[in-house]
């Protein structure tokens, strides 16, 4: 993994990797989509058709490659449903696919239903009156359904649109290791205790933890979104600059360089090391990513292990807050297109794809965000042919369970210069309380600039 490439990630709204794969466009074949008209009032034909009419077909945009599950899905609802029909149409989840689906909603082009994996596009295909409130679907509750995380995706106060997957970061660990310490795998921590087990683990060829630079501002920035989306203090000035942060920026430096427990970051940015293979090579004890690693843990094929992993939640700063809030928010929010012809028919798919139908979506990686969503189900595709080597109960607890979800809307000229600020604290060139300074610095001044 390329570790840089992870702070857009996160400081932005998907926390999700963009897909770098070319992508193929619909082909337009005659899809229920009548792209010239205006927003629909009422459906021209009804989801409860008979099989024996023509059927209603839709188009269903999304970046995820047909092979990791979207083919599956839309095969599944078309064998089941005969009289509403999906054709799925993958884009590439870059600039030029996110402008190529951008296009698509306002031409000739059939798009009935889509998916957003950034904040900020899905705010755009809003406001340009690309997507239709879903707030009125029968018999589905979006935060109900989803959990008050879904409240990131409002947009003046409505629901444009579906979130379906979630994608929380918590750290992987080698259970094998902990066990041999006397270590329980824990449950609710801080970074105190974090620091800790770092520390215990650590060996003279075994780091005690390993992460990329981007989760080095997950628990400071977990610790401000409960007050603020955009982390600001109620005057609007930045609130990054407060003791929290500076603990932080002290703990991992204090595992940098006092217990050398965690590989220190210049020299990690030097030698850029694949950190999911470092895990499962059990170079490292934990590490501290998301669930997009379990692709490298469940490939026994060319990366065999022999322990058992479990997981665990992000440490919060202080393991008693009671306001912290988890990174990685709630995510591939299913939008309808207000130019589809059969808008009731695309609720239906979508509502079903929510609570059951994007199971085969859980193999390649996509934690459902329901709460009515059939865990075990997914679990066992997730892990399948290799759940005896997991500690399937703190797995579930950690991806499947209640914790408090969030993403923040820091914009991403502030996370790309902040970023600079976390290189000169690791390389001991500021101190943590000048580090925390300098966050706020940036910060305001970009805050400023938008104001203006």
């Amino acid at each position: 993994m390329k570790n840089r490439k992870w702070l857009a990630a996160g400081v932005a709204w998907s926390v999700v990797a963009s897909l770098m794969l070319a992508g193929c466009s619909g082909n337009g074949n005659g899809n229920g989509n009548g792209g010239t008209e205006g927003p629909a009032s009422s459906p021209s034909a009804k989801p409860g058709a008979t099989a024996s009419a023509d059927p209603i077909k839709l188009t269903f945009w999304g970046a995820v490659p047909v092979e990791n599950g979207p083919q599956t899905v839309v095969d599944n609802w078309n064998k089941e449903n005969p009289d509403i029909q999906v054709e799925y149409v993958r884009f590439v989840n870059d600039e030029a696919g996110n402008l190529k689906l951008d296009t698509a909603l306002v031409s000739s082009q059939p798009v009935d239903m889509y998916v957003s994996y950034d904040y900020s596009l899905y705010e755009k295909r809003v406001k340009a009156g690309n997507a239709l409130d879903v707030g009125d679907f029968t018999d589905f509750g979006v935060e109900e359904k989803m959990g008050e995380g879904a409240a990131l995706w409002k947009v003046d106060d409505k629901y444009y649109g579906v979130p379906t997957s979630k994608g929380p970061s918590f750290v992987w660990l080698n259970k094998d290791m902990l066990d041999a310490k006397g270590l329980p795998v824990p449950t609710e921590w801080g970074l105190d205790e974090f620091r800790e087990y770092a520390a215990k683990l650590k060996d003279d060829n075994v780091w005690g933890l390993a992460q990329s630079d981007y989760y080095f501002n997950v628990p400071i920035n977990g610790s401000m979104l409960k007050k603020s989306l955009t982390l600001t203090n109620p005057d609007g000035t930045s609130a990054f600059d407060n003791p929290l942060t500076v603990k932080t920026l002290q703990v991992y430096t204090d595992m940098m360089f006092t217990d050398k427990s965690l590989m220190p970051h210049t020299e990690q940015i030097t030698s850029k090391p694949a950190l999911d293979q470092m895990f499962v090579k059990g170079e490292t004890a934990m590490l501290f990513s998301t669930n997009q690693v379990f692709r490298t843990t469940n490939n026994m094929a060319e990366y065999p292990r022999t322990f058992k992993v479990a997981a665990a939640p992000a440490p919060r700063v202080n393991k008693d807050q009671s306001d912290y809030i988890n990174a990685g928010g709630l995510g591939d929010v299913i939008s309808i297109n207000p130019r589809t012809k059969h808008p009731e028919a695309a609720q239906k798919f979508i509502k079903w794809y929510a609570d059951s139908g994007m199971l085969p979506m859980a193999a390649g990686g996509r934690v459902p965000a329901s709460k009515d969503f059939p865990v075990d189900e997914a679990v066992a595709l997730m892990f399948k042919g290799v759940e005896d080597t997991y500690d399937l109960d703190s797995i579930k607890r950690v991806m499947f369970g209640d914790l408090p979800l969030g993403l923040s809307r820091l914009d991403r000229k502030t996370g790309s210069e902040q970023q600079a600020i976390y290189d000169n604290v690791f390389s001991r060139k500021l101190t943590p309380e000048e580090g925390a300074k300098e966050l706020a610095r940036v910060h305001n001044a970009n805050l400023k600039t938008s104001s203006q």
